[in-house]
């Protein structure tokens, strides 16, 4: 699959996910190079394997993900733990992680075959970078939600 193709269904299927579930609009668009954000910052991971292997992930900063944890189970910022934030931010990556993974399958007529996912990691930190295991092409998508605060979904995937 062409990265044109993989680019706009990882831009779609986070817009979809955002909509859906954060009940917030997000727009995206292609960034070339890692993600760039300077501050604390987390990133919620998820691996493939299968007929395709790779790894999705969302980063985004610290406040961003309390913004998204709040939204999502309808609390105030200040209300939730850590742990809340790592378990929002996860399970929105596992969201996306498998929206895209059902929308390849259709796309590549592999409904039906064995295409697996892991269960989210989170990491939290300054200055890291991520890096999937495989030698997989990575596609960076920049998103901004309607406050025009940052973030962004990486995905590196391999057909085997």
């Amino acid at each position: 699959m062409d990265s044109k193709t993989i680019q706009e269904l990882v831009k779609t299927t986070t817009e979809e996910i955002f909509k859906s579930m954060v009940f917030m609009d997000v727009k995206g668009g292609f960034h070339d190079g890692p993600p760039d954000i300077a501050e604390r910052h987390l990133t919620a991971m998820v691996g493939f394997a299968g007929v395709y292997i790779g790894l999705a992930a969302i980063n985004c900063t610290h406040a961003f993900a309390q913004k998204v944890g709040a939204s999502m189970l309808q609390m105030k910022t200040d209300e939730l733990s850590a742990e809340d934030v790592r378990d929002a931010l996860g399970e929105i990556a596992n969201m996306i992680a498998g929206r895209f993974k059902s929308q390849l399958a259709l796309k590549l007529d592999l409904v039906g075959q064995v295409f697996e996912q892991s269960v989210p990691s989170v990491i939290e930190g300054m200055d890291y970078e991520t890096h999937a295991v495989t030698d997989a092409p990575s596609h960076c998508i920049r998103f901004e939600d309607s406050d025009g605060i940052v973030f962004y979904v990486e995905l590196a995937l391999k057909e085997v």
